[in-house]
């Protein structure tokens, strides 16, 4: 068995993080990842260290952290668990509990020696495992930000992870934020220009089904303006991104209320449809009223209102 040796200390905000590589489960496979590979062109990295696979405690972290993804970051950040389970049962782990991001497999502890979270002893008797702890590192490997608890019950502050991930962020992540956003909204435009038109001749079925379609693109296109609000420095950005979520949410909100007014019309029960009908023409006429996303490509001649210059 390879020698470890172990960091007396674990590492600091401020310090620069060491790289490493290994067998991982990433993508449903095992493989050997480098550092460079699990970080891709992401400009912040959240690096989790955890005792073992399928142990209570470790599940509700990892599956917590999975749901990061709500604040609409996973986009913009490299999410990588390491523990010293083999790369296979990281591979039924990730499988179980749907874990989208890679799981390196630190077999002789050397990863978490060097993080200094490797333990002697944790569960009561079980040698070298990984101590809990989260890293939120910036794109020059700098880390912006750590936690650590030998308890087991302990869980990371899902809060506080994300206030360290939006402080790393920057005009450039906003941006990014924001472009995919717009793919969002466009995709889920598309389906409601359909509902509508289906809606007017009263195709109540394809109307129901195309305003369906569309909640969901739109749903994520606000919450992904709405990151992009949270990232953004410049003040301008800032309020495209605001008015973007605005847009996004009126035009979703719409979109249900017609669907489930097409769905009552389609049954017969008129009165209900007219209620729905009616809270859905008010979002869509605050939408229409509201001038439309700018491209991301003319965020850089916007107003300090949020609109891009004619």
């Amino acid at each position: 068995m390879p020698l470890v040796f172990r960091t007396s200390s674990m590492l600091e905000t401020g310090e620069t993080a060491p790289t490493f590589d290994g067998p991982a489960a990433i993508d449903g496979e095992v493989r050997e990842v480098t550092f460079e590979e699990l970080i891709g062109d992401s400009g912040v990295v959240l690096l989790l260290f955890y005792p073992a696979d399928f142990s209570p405690s470790c599940t509700e972290e990892l599956c917590s952290l999975r749901d990061l993804d709500l604040f609409g970051l996973q986009n913009d950040v490299s999410i990588v668990g390491v523990s010293t389970d083999t790369a296979f049962s990281h591979r039924a782990f990730a499988a179980q509990h749907d874990l989208g991001f890679p799981l390196v497999s630190d077999s002789d502890g050397s990863i978490a020696a060097t993080y200094g979270v490797l333990e002697d002893e944790l569960f009561g008797g079980h040698p070298d495992l990984a101590r809990r702890s989260v890293f939120v590192l910036d794109g020059d490997r700098t880390i912006r930000y750590v936690w650590s608890d030998a308890d087991p019950l302990q869980q990371p502050d899902l809060e506080a992870i994300r206030e360290a991930i939006e402080t790393v962020s920057d005009d450039d992540a906003a941006v990014e934020r924001y472009r995919i956003a717009t793919t969002h909204y466009r995709d889920g435009l598309d389906d409601y220009e359909r509902g509508r038109e289906a809606f007017a001749t009263e195709d109540w079925v394809t109307a129901a089904a195309a305003f369906d379609d569309a909640v969901g693109p739109l749903t994520d296109a606000l919450e992904a303006f709405d990151a992009a609000r949270r990232y953004a420095d410049d003040d301008a950005v800032r309020r495209a991104a605001e008015r973007a979520n605005e847009q996004a949410t009126d035009r979703r909100n719409a979109a249900k209320w017609y669907a489930t007014a097409a769905d009552h019309y389609g049954q017969g029960d008129e009165a209900a449809g007219d209620d729905y009908r009616t809270d859905a023409e008010r979002a869509h006429a605050a939408a229409v009223d509201r001038v439309e996303p700018p491209a991301p490509d003319d965020l850089s001649e916007i107003d300090a209102d949020g609109t891009a210059d004619p």
